[in-house]
Parts: C-alpha cells; sequence; structure tokens
C-alpha cells in the first residue's frame, strides 16, 4: 500500500485531521478495497469520528445540489515547474467507491465550513478589513496611517485621551503622528504595542503574535507572558509572543517590517506554519498545514506574495512536502 493509507489507530490527531487524511487517501484510490475496509475500521474506532464524518454528511445533505459541482473536484500533487499554471484534472473511475467520493466531498465542505466560520464575527466587529490579496491604506483621524494587509481587520477607537486599535484578524504597518497627550496603543490577541510616534508592524497568528519595529521606539506587553518581554523595542527589533506565553525576540534589517507592502514576504528563521499563514491570506481559499512535524520546521526564504501557489510550492519542496488540491478552494501541504 501506499503512503496516504492510515492505519486504523495509528492516527493520533484530532478527528477533524485524520479527515483530511482520509479525504486524500479515498480520493486518490477510489476504487482500492483495501483503502475502503481501512477506513470503515477507524470510523469504528470511536464516536468522535463517527460523529465528526456525520457532522460532513450533514454539510453535504444541506447544501444539496453542491454534490453535482464538487464531483468534478479532483486531488493532485502541484509540481514546482508547474506552480504558476492551474492544476490539471485527470478522469477518473469511480466504480464502488461511489459513496466514498460523495462523502469525502463532504468531509471537505465541512472542513472549509468550519474554517471560514469565525470569520464572520470578525468582519462584523472590524471597522476597516480586507479580502483576499487585498492591501489598503487608510489615514485614520489623527493624521496617522495603517496599511493593513491581506485578508485582515482592524477596529478603531479614539478619544481625548488615547488612541486604540485592535487587529482582529492579519497583518496592519503603522505610521504613527506624535502625540504626547494621546499615545497610541495596538492589541492584538492580548500583546499591546503602545507608542508616541514611530513606524511599526503588528501580525497576528494562530500560533502567536509577532511586533517588528521600522523606526522609533516601542513598548510591548503581553498577559500571557509571564517572564516579561524586556526592554522596549528599536528600529529592527523584533519580537514574537506565542499563545502559550513564550518570548522570542530579535534583530533585523529594519526596512523588513511591513515589506509585505511591496509584494514581498521576506522571513529568517520563521516556522513553516507561521510562513503558511501568511501566504494564505493571498490565496483565495483555505490552505490546511496537516503534518505538525513540517509545520513546526523552520525557514529563511523570499516569497512573492502576488503569485501565492508557486510561493507555496517553494515552501513544501523545501521541506518534502506535498501541496494537494482537495478542490479549488482547498489545499493541503502534508509529509505523504
Amino acid at each position: 500500500m501506499g503512503d496516504s493509507l492510515i492505519k486504523p489507530g495509528a492516527d493520533k490527531g484530532k478527528p477533524a485531521e485524520a479527515a483530511l487524511h482520509w479525504l486524500i487517501a479515498l480520493e486518490d484510490r477510489p476504487d482500492d478495497p483495501e483503502v475502503a475496509t481501512a477506513f470503515e475500521a477507524w470510523l469504528a474506532t470511536s464516536e468522535d469520528n463517527v460523529k465528526a464524518w456525520s457532522e460532513a454528511r450533514h454539510v453535504w445533505n444541506v447544501l444539496g445540489k453542491a454534490h453535482e459541482a464538487g464531483a468534478t473536484a479532483r486531488l493532485g500533487a502541484i509540481e514546482p515547474a508547474a506552480a504558476s499554471a492551474s492544476h490539471r484534472r485527470q478522469p477518473r473511475r469511480r466504480g464502488r467507491a461511489g459513496y466514498f467520493a460523495a462523502s469525502v466531498f463532504g468531509a471537505a465542505t465541512a472542513c472549509v465550513t468550519l474554517l471560514f466560520q469565525h470569520d464572520i464575527n470578525i468582519w462584523l466587529n472590524a471597522d476597516y478589513t480586507t479580502g483576499v490579496a487585498q492591501i489598503s491604506e487608510i489615514r485614520l483621524e489623527d493624521g496617522s496611517v495603517a496599511y493593513l494587509g491581506a485578508d485582515s481587520a482592524i477596529d478603531v477607537t479614539f478619544d481625548a485621551e488615547a488612541r486604540k486599535v485592535r487587529l482582529l484578524a492579519g497583518e496592519a504597518y503603522f505610521e504613527v503622528e506624535p502625540d504626547a497627550g494621546r499615545p497610541f496603543r495596538v492589541d492584538a490577541g492580548g500583546v499591546d504595542t503602545t507608542v508616541l510616534g514611530t513606524a511599526f508592524d503588528v501580525r497576528l497568528m494562530t500560533e502567536g503574535t509577532s511586533v517588528q519595529v521600522n523606526h522609533g521606539r516601542v513598548a510591548v506587553t503581553a498577559t500571557a507572558a509571564a517572564d516579561g518581554l524586556g526592554a522596549p523595542l528599536e528600529a529592527g527589533d523584533w519580537v514574537h509572543v506565542s499563545r502559550a506565553g513564550k518570548v522570542e525576540r530579535g534583530k533585523d534589517a529594519a526596512d523588513l517590517a511591513g515589506g509585505w507592502r511591496s509584494g514581498m514576504l521576506v522571513v529568517r528563521d520563521r516556522s513553516v506554519a507561521e510562513v503558511v499563514e501568511a501566504i494564505g491570506r493571498y490565496y483565495p481559499g483555505k490552505i490546511v498545514l496537516a503534518d505538525a512535524a513540517i509545520a513546526s520546521q523552520r525557514i529563511t526564504g523570499v516569497y512573492n506574495l502576488n503569485e501565492p501557489i508557486g510561493a507555496l510550492t517553494a515552501v513544501a519542496a523545501a521541506h518534502g512536502a506535498r501541496l494537494r488540491w482537495i478542490s479549488p478552494w482547498l489545499a493541503v501541504v502534508s509529509s505523504w
């Protein structure tokens, strides 16, 4: 058997993650009875697996005719040489696996539904938002400028005593007008950055929050960081605070702060998960990094955000990973 088949009982991930593995295994080999038998064994392993699959099929039934549209979606690996071209879909026999094909597409639909669900609340509470691959320059009422990255959102509250911005999603670069009587504060996932006048970048990610300074001086605090964040950040300094409160500090060229505004993502010794998430804001769909070992690896490189598929392919190739299409709106990066 190939390496895309999950052995019953061997999966250590969550049911949703296991569903992605089975999604690929069933789509890769729809007529393979061993795959079908192994899938049924996985399904019978726990009530959680049964529930996850049941929810996927429920979404499938609700969407109704989405089945017909989804039946044309095919799974394929993108070769580095063809990164800038659209993937080709090859005809595939269906045979006795027709039931599985329908269920598989239902699982994909469920996954994407869950991935998009949290976005609704964010966008309802935001004053300014951007879409996929969209960057916006926003002049605030005090004369400061906020450059809002792709697929990002902020909430702005200014009064006579303070200027407050909440980064609800994505990334923003701020050029702050000095005002000694009204500090400028950015809250991003429990990490507060306070300045009087400076330029800095704040990025909110699944694994934590990063702040990087172009010029000036900023004070950064975080309730999750028990040991504190040390001295204020100055030009070129950056800090990353994980959800668990782990603090990393470093220094790079000052111009790297907010460098994404030029359409290029420059990263030095960052996790693959962080880079994939940044690229994902320029891809008109969802990218799932389904391998924890790859997600934690470190990477250095320069990526063209105007060509997210090429950038994602380059990241995957650098770590021997595979990039697969579950549908036109869902891509999976994994080692299998």
